[in-house]
């Protein structure tokens, strides 16, 4: 079964704007959070708990939003990278990544970090960290895959190196942002991995901008 077809032109878009609504969502949404809530300590799933403040700017727009968005982007790619296995198991994680992100915003936290006697024991906040875990292997592994399926395909040739590094990259800065707390290694981690989105999304709208390739001329 085919995956439904989408313009590549708005499959572009839904990789640019992915980056803004996943950032504004995070960061509006740990303004939002009481004092004692620290974005450099505690988890950004903790945003969109049952006790949160304004639990909806990271559920509705930093998960829910931003997960179809990547979504879209993915079935641009699936149209532009052709039958081979590379491609097609790259745009499957991508898919997966965001279906993730989707369910992050619908399986909730029972309760913050910051909560005395917090314990997240309920069903959606068990299927929230296993769905978690699935979603952080898709982003991890992803860029790797798809940096491969690009390395063949002329108009995709040259991002297949800055894909292939971006896993790297998002492991050294988590790392160095590891340094100030839990909390910003994985908001650092989270806002570089959806950079890429972006370099993506404009890539494939230089695609959905290019005149089409006219063959072998008669003659």
């Amino acid at each position: 079964m085919r995956p439904p077809r989408i313009p590549i032109g708005v499959a572009a878009a839904c990789g640019l704007l992915a980056p803004v609504t996943f950032v504004a969502g995070l960061f509006v949404g740990d303004l939002a959070q009481p004092d004692a809530f620290s974005s450099a300590n505690d988890d950004i799933s903790d945003l969109g708990a049952l006790g949160a403040s304004s639990p909806w700017l990271y559920n509705q727009v930093a998960a829910n939003l931003s997960g179809l968005l990547v979504v879209g982007l993915a079935l641009g790619l699936w149209q532009v990278l052709g039958p081979g296995r590379l491609a097609q198991s790259g745009v499957l994680g991508l898919t997966v990544a965001g279906t993730g992100l989707f369910l992050d915003g619908l399986l909730r936290l029972d309760c913050q970090g910051i909560d005395v006697g917090c314990a997240n024991t309920s069903w959606h906040a068990s299927a929230h960290k296993i769905e978690s875990g699935v979603t952080a292997i898709a982003l991890l592994l992803t860029p790797l895959v798809l940096a491969f399926a690009f390395r063949p395909v002329p108009a995709w040739r040259s991002a297949w190196v800055p894909t292939l590094l971006a896993t790297p990259a998002l492991i050294a800065v988590s790392g160095a942002f590891g340094a100030i707390g839990a909390g910003a290694a994985t908001r650092a981690g989270s806002v570089g991995w959806f950079i890429w989105v972006g370099y993506v999304g404009l890539r494939l709208r230089r695609v959905a901008l290019s005149p089409p390739d006219p063959g072998p001329s008669a003659g």
